[in-house]
């Protein structure tokens, strides 16, 4: 598999495209069981030459209800069985053995919001040799989206996420494979999240940085168009921005 560098030289679009195999998704664009709107969707993502597809298959609202790991690949062999195209998948959990799985199906790139804790996962990369996305997790962090009070939430994220990127190095995981994402929206007030998504260049220390803040109530906090927002990331330097996309 290619690595990061590798495959965004290949990307132009810069856009990494959401697909939720949920019943209750937040955004409400949950595709399970509806197969000819997930072709649909499918063929408008390669269409709109998109290269990244993030393929999600719980839920990680406020207040998600947990699924079951049977249910959750389920859900995943619902994709498969109906993906025929050419795109750089990535699978959005926090189940190794889902991850696993999806490695031995096309898949790329592990998405863990999770913060990749579970040595299980990491395992599974290292094994891999695939793409990661290491999303920040607060160092006290018992669940996903446990609030906590920053002093300066841009320079202590960035310290995490050197924390946990170095973690995963001394585990194995090759540097050119980790990509890091902020986490707006998790464990964050969403004035905590405007000001980081604000300020999110001084995150850069030398790894591609993905952003998610699509149909997310804090970007009420930024006074920026849909447009604007994008535009604010690529000035940043973001590699990749985590979009829901309307077809």
């Amino acid at each position: 598999m290619s690595n990061w560098s590798e495959a965004l030289k290949k990307d132009t679009k810069n856009i990494l495209g959401v697909v939720n195999i949920t019943n209750d998704s937040f955004s409400n664009d949950g595709l399970l069981g509806h197969k000819e709107q997930l072709i649909k969707n499918l063929n408008s993502y390669n269409s709109m030459n998109i290269r990244f597809l993030d393929i999600g298959c719980v839920s990680t609202k406020p207040g998600y209800a947990e699924v079951s790991k049977t249910q959750e690949l389920q859900r995943l062999q619902f994709f498969i069985s109906n993906y025929n195209l050419n795109f750089s998948l990535s699978i959005d959990t926090m189940n190794p053995e889902v991850a696993e799985v999806a490695m031995n199906n096309q898949f790329e790139i592990i998405n863990d919001v999770s913060g990749l804790l579970d040595k299980n996962m990491v395992d599974v990369a290292v094994e891999k040799q695939c793409k990661v996305i290491v999303v920040h997790r607060h160092r006290k962090s018992e669940n996903l989206h446990q609030k906590f009070q920053y002093k300066n939430i841009t320079s202590e994220v960035r310290e995490d996420l050197i924390n946990q990127v170095d973690r995963l190095i001394k585990m194995g995981i090759n540097e050119e494979n980790i990509a890091v994402d902020p986490g707006l929206g998790f464990g964050k007030e969403m004035k905590d999240s405007a000001e980081l998504l604000k300020n999110i260049d001084m995150l850069n220390f030398g790894l591609p940085i993905i952003v998610g803040y699509s149909k997310k109530k804090f970007t009420e906090y930024l006074d920026m168009s849909s447009d604007d927002l994008f535009q604010h990331c690529l000035n940043s330097g973001i590699a990749l921005v985590r979009l829901h996309i309307s077809t």
